[in-house]
């Protein structure tokens, strides 16, 4: 009989759907794809059997969600016992010490390796309160995949854990899912309301959080004239602002701010005039965000945290400034402002995004993580 694998995400929608589509689309094997019921990419490939059991994000309250959540994870019990699968490849945990209890379970009464991986070493934005749980979480895993060499160390210094138990595994290019009518539809309103062309376009994208620095970009932007009085550059800031104020920037015509989820015809349109993707995070392992600005070649701002300095070892496609460092990420910025022509020439490096391309390639991901499974 064939191996058998399942690959649990419960949280498969929007930039998640995207990830799995493409990791799934290139592990050449038998894979249980347990799922949200708000997937909302493209339809898996048929080597994938996609089950949409989790249906707790439509629930009202916290209590539903919780009983739903676990509810799903009965069903997959049931799957587990029925199905014998060779490898469980876990994507996030929603309730930890309720996940902790189930993979305990699972290992008890069962041969199947546990497969986690940390897309983040800690939940973000949690500071230390977690620790303890995810040591006896990560102790538990049999492999644990690691986007990025600056995350294996750290998941390895901090639980303790055997070298070779955390195998780095990058995260590939995110494309933007359009609809191409839609987007010659919406276009002349996004042009209204993002009046970019001519100007040297700065953005952040989707959702703003102090762990991604939204703070400190509003208080640089605000607070340095030679940036907010600029007619020549424009600052998109665009997605929900999740416990952050930036109404310090409402007041400047050289910013554009869109305090809701945007849709992906108008994250294509705002990337595609972006001239320097700003990522100016205090913590992160990996940012989708910075995949999908690799995939659309837009230069990159990034900080020396987790894996978003990675690219720019592999080819110049952006600059690097310590996190959490204003004087710095004001410095940058004003640096661009006087430098366009080598933000253009990075814009226009063929050869070094396809070098960085190649590296986050979907394909050899795909070979990679099947070979964590059959190990």
């Amino acid at each position: 009989m064939k191996d058998v694998f399942f690959y649990i995400d419960p949280e498969s929608y929007a930039n998640l759907s995207a990830y799995d589509y493409n990791l799934l689309s290139n592990v050449k094997g038998n894979v249980i794809y347990f799922c949200s019921s708000m997937y909302d990419h493209v339809p898996m490939k048929e080597h994938i059997t996609s089950i949409p059991l989790f249906t707790y994000n439509k629930k009202k309250n916290n209590l539903l969600k919780g009983l739903s959540y676990i509810a799903s994870y009965f069903q997959i019990f049931v799957y587990i016992l029925r199905m014998k699968p060779k490898a469980i490849h876990i994507q996030w945990l929603r309730l930890q010490t309720f996940d902790l209890c189930f993979y305990q379970l699972v290992a008890w009464l069962t041969n199947v390796r546990l497969i986690l991986t940390a897309h983040n070493v800690l939940p973000l934005d949690s500071g230390t309160r977690y620790v303890k749980l995810y040591r006896h979480i990560y102790h538990l895993m049999d492999r644990i995949i690691s986007h990025t060499e600056n995350s294996r160390n750290e998941l390895i210094d901090l639980f303790n854990l055997p070298l070779e138990k955390v195998v780095v595994i990058p995260h590939g290019l995110l494309k933007v899912n359009i609809n191409e009518q839609q987007l010659i539809q919406d276009t002349p309103q996004f042009e209204k309301t993002y009046p970019l062309q001519g100007r040297l376009v700065f953005s952040s994208l989707g959702f703003q959080t102090t762990y991604k620095g939204a703070d400190l970009l509003a208080k640089v932007w605000s607070t340095t004239p030679e940036l907010n009085q600029n007619p020549n550059c424009m600052l998109v800031i665009a997605g929900k602002f999740v416990n952050v104020d930036l109404s310090s920037l409402e007041s400047f015509t050289n910013v554009v701010l869109q305090n809701r989820r945007i849709s992906n015809e108008e994250l294509y349109h705002i990337l595609t005039h972006t001239d320097v993707y700003l990522l100016p995070y205090r913590e992160i392992s990996q940012s989708g965000a910075m995949l999908t600005a690799i995939t659309e070649r837009i230069p990159l701002l990034v900080t020396n945290v987790g894996g978003l300095a990675e690219p720019l070892s592999i080819a110049k496609v952006g600059w690097c400034i310590d996190a959490d460092d204003e004087q710095q990420l004001r410095d940058q910025l004003l640096y661009f402002t006087h430098h366009t022509k080598e933000v253009i020439t990075i814009k226009n490096n063929s050869e070094a995004w396809s070098r960085v391309q190649e590296y986050y390639g979907w394909e050899h991901i795909g070979k990679r993580t099947l070979q964590v499974y059959n190990e």
